[in-house]
């Protein structure tokens, strides 16, 4: 690499991938300009394999190491630069911060893949069936269908974008578009509804959002930051 990029951070990210969009989110709203390597799932590239073992997006590679985790990022990131206050239910609830984003990370991730990508799964030996991976999934918006119905908000903590909004939308937004007649439709999501309608459309949606061509080692150097 030209030496005049040497200093400034490499994030490998695809860009339909919910934790590379919320990594790229933290990135734009800390305003810390990357270098955005656009991965092929298919065909990853070797140089983002011998810095992560972990194989998937998105990974920032620093001077001094390498972040793999998209939450990691987002932490790093908000800590250098945090105008808008991001990470407040971060400092002020933690433990109840964490366990929202993990729940949704995992449990509902896992129900959402199953139902999104069905076809992937029909011969595993776990797979419930595509609807009924749709309806366990849908059992874990429960709970911020009634934080957002009680606050009568659009966002999750404190009526104010934040780190939870960030974490969440990405996988919710793929819950919806996995059919969206359906979601649209369901009046349990009531609240999710105007809320989710409400993050994509704020101005930073687009710029994570721009399409990157596939990088190679031959590829010149494109770069993220929110003032693009």
């Amino acid at each position: 690499m030209n030496n005049n990029y040497s200093n400034i951070p490499i994030l490998y990210s695809f860009r339909r991938c919910p934790f590379a969009m919320r990594a790229r989110a933290a990135l734009y709203f800390s305003n810390i300009k990357v270098i955005l390597r656009e991965v092929v799932l298919r065909n990853k590239p070797e140089e983002m394999l011998q810095v992560s073992k972990k194989a998937t997006v998105p990974v920032l590679v620093l001077k001094d190491c390498v972040i793999d985790e998209s939450l990691e990022i987002i932490i790093w990131a908000l800590k250098i630069s945090d105008k808008l206050n991001l990470l407040h239910p971060y400092y002020s609830e933690k433990e109840k911060v964490l366990k929202l984003i993990s729940l949704i990370d995992s449990q509902f991730k896992y129900h959402l893949d199953r139902y999104k990508y069905s076809v992937r799964y029909e011969s595993s030996k776990n797979f419930e069936g595509k609807l009924v991976h749709r309806n366990k999934a849908a059992n874990f918006l429960v709970e911020i269908e009634s934080i957002l119905k009680k606050n009568k908000t659009l966002y999750l903590y404190n009526n104010k974008l934040s780190i939870v909004d960030l974490c969440l939308f990405p996988l919710i937004r793929q819950f919806k578009i996995a059919d969206e007649k359906w979601f649209d439709s369901n009046s349990n999501f009531y609240f999710i509804h105007k809320w989710l309608a409400n993050i994509l459309e704020l101005d930073f949606f687009n710029i994570i959002m721009k399409k990157y061509k596939p990088w190679s080692a031959t590829s010149s150097p494109e770069f993220f930051a929110n003032n693009l």
